[in-house]
């Protein structure tokens, strides 16, 4: 109320309060527990923020202990988000295609990278992929392809992703700005990450298992037993897979 131009008199006497009590109250140190509270909600906060505004209470309550090592119940988590105004997006985190009915709502704060490498399955050949998703939209930014999962291959896939990242404008349903690259740990193990790659979390490690399971969903439809096939098959998938609308 103050900070809307309310005198301390007009204040005390729209809460109905004793001036003595009003001013006893303004000048009393925190208490400890609303301290916590006060701590706890910014870091639901940040947390909310770096998903995208997707995680609800109970991914929130999961990260707190995951990252942070905090215990706490789904109604305090619950509650601090209805105070703070926060409210996630319904629905299992999966991989949806390009486009911003996939992704978390408005890109907030900004667009991220998740990059991981992976071998499709495959009973007579073995080609790996590197891919670059974007965990604001879900959208499959890049890839390469190769017999070897070897760090040679990320950096592929992130050229392509940085050069076609340069030459596209951002995308109106996006924030704009690129907020970092993390990596899975298949990625990461390779070395090939930049000094301010990280290691991604639960969630982004999510988001890059769904997208395998597309593909090898996709891939399931083209299998033939020829090496050769199945290497053309899966560059065509991911080819597609970046054009969906």
């Amino acid at each position: 109320m103050a900070r809307e131009g309310f005198t301390a008199r007009m204040t005390i006497g729209l809460l109905g309060v004793s001036e003595s009590g009003y001013y006893a109250w303004r000048e009393r140190t925190p208490s400890a527990r609303s301290l916590r509270q006060a701590w706890l909600s910014r870091i639901i906060g940040d947390i909310h923020r770096s998903s995208g505004a997707v995680f609800g209470y109970r991914r929130i309550r999961q990260e707190l202990g995951h990252r942070y090592g905090i215990n706490v119940s789904h109604q305090t988590v619950e509650r601090l988000m209805g105070q703070a105004g926060l409210r996630g997006r319904s629905g299992r985190v999966g991989y949806h295609g390009p486009g911003p009915a996939g992704g978390p709502a408005g890109g907030v704060g900004g667009r991220r990278w998740i990059i991981d490498v992976d071998s499709p399955d495959h009973p007579h050949a073995v080609w790996w992929a590197a891919i670059v998703l974007d965990t604001t939209t879900h959208r499959l930014i890049a890839f390469s392809t190769g017999r070897r999962p070897t760090g040679h291959l990320i950096e592929q896939a992130l050229d392509q992703a940085i050069t076609q990242e340069a030459a596209t404008p951002p995308a109106p349903d996006t924030a704009g700005e690129l907020a970092g690259c993390s990596f899975t740990a298949r990625a990461h193990a390779l070395r090939r990450a930049p000094g301010s790659g990280t290691v991604g979390d639960w969630y982004e490690h999510s988001l890059t298992e769904a997208f395998w399971h597309t593909l090898r969903r996709e891939l399931a439809h083209h299998a033939r037993p020829e090496a050769d096939h199945h290497g053309q098959a899966l560059l065509d998938t991911l080819e597609r897979l970046t054009r969906q609308p």
